[in-house]
């Protein structure tokens, strides 16, 4: 039978129907999802053939675990240390559209980090949840070894709801390692699965591998949090694009009001005008407001 509500949670879930963006194209949510790709993957390329930007190829694990850390030639020797971790709600996407953040950061004297990871359905999202806390500890570590003082980290979308794990792993993160945490920035990401995972849309076949056991263990919304005095340095920011959904939007606000009440220094910040993907896109331009964000975190 027919659920018309179904279809206006499939709506919801999916960014790319709230973009004002491409409404001369007959499917305007393919063709911002289509842009988004061949923009982010040419700022790519760009960033070495034109930016004269270098970058090492590093392992942190078997499969996709990959991460590429850029610099230049002015870059100083303890940087401070940027890291993104890209969406792509678990089952796709990768570090080739993950590089619009790079030149602007590298330019005001950043090491930029891009991770890669294993992606559904080669792994259950509880299993990629585990991988990417081991590459938090393998961050920590090749910030150390390599002298870092100062890291933030961003993650959008699905690298958003990853990211939160950062809060919960006693196992990795020490008074020490939090210290060195400047900020962490959540763009956009979807912090309570508890719809999403009943959505053939979203989860086809349940390749995130979730079920009404195991969805609260990976909702960061439901999540009580310890330790968090040690991260009384820290600035978060949960942010959010103006056409967004309405379901994206209010899981923001509310997973910032729900650190806030745990106790951390969380802020909401809706940007006017942004949609799911520009938001992206637009960091690679030096002067747009979200880029001047990410730049100025340091002085917030």
């Amino acid at each position: 039978m027919y659920n018309p509500r179904s279809k206006d949670l499939d709506r919801e879930y999916f960014p790319s129907y709230h973009s004002t963006r491409f409404q001369d194209q007959p499917e305007p949510n393919i063709a911002v999802q289509d842009h988004f790709i061949k923009l982010t993957q040419q700022h790519e390329r760009d960033l070495t053939q034109k930016q004269a930007i270098s970058v090492d190829h590093l392992r942190y694990g078997e499969g996709r675990r990959l991460v590429d850390v850029f610099y230049n030639k002015s870059t100083p020797n303890q940087a401070p240390l940027f890291v993104f971790i890209h969406g792509g709600y678990w089952q796709m996407l990768d570090k080739s559209t993950s590089c619009s953040v790079v030149g602007p950061l590298v330019r005001r004297g950043y090491r930029v980090a891009v991770m890669d990871y294993n992606i559904c359905p080669a792994v259950t999202l509880q299993t990629l949840m585990k991988q990417f806390t081991e590459f938090l500890n393998w961050i920590f570590d090749y910030a150390e070894l390599t002298n870092v003082l100062e890291i933030t980290f961003a993650g959008h979308s699905a690298g958003a709801h990853l990211l939160a794990q950062i809060l919960k792993a006693p196992e990795v993160i020490t008074p020490q390692r939090s210290k060195m945490v400047w900020a962490l920035v959540f763009l956009c990401g979807v912090y309570d699965l508890r719809e999403l995972y009943n959505l053939e849309s979203v989860n086809p076949k349940n390749i995130l591998g979730l079920s009404s056991i195991n969805v609260e263990a990976v909702s960061p919304m439901l999540w009580e949090y310890s330790d968090v005095a040690i991260w009384s340095s820290t600035n978060i920011y949960v942010v959010v694009a103006e056409h967004d959904s309405t379901t994206f939007i209010e899981q923001s606000r509310r997973y910032a009001e729900h650190l806030k009440k745990s106790g951390f220094r969380a802020n909401f910040k809706k940007f006017p005008k942004y949609d799911h993907f520009d938001i992206i896109e637009e960091t690679a331009d030096d002067e747009s407001d979200v880029s001047r964000f990410l730049q100025n975190l340091r002085a917030e």
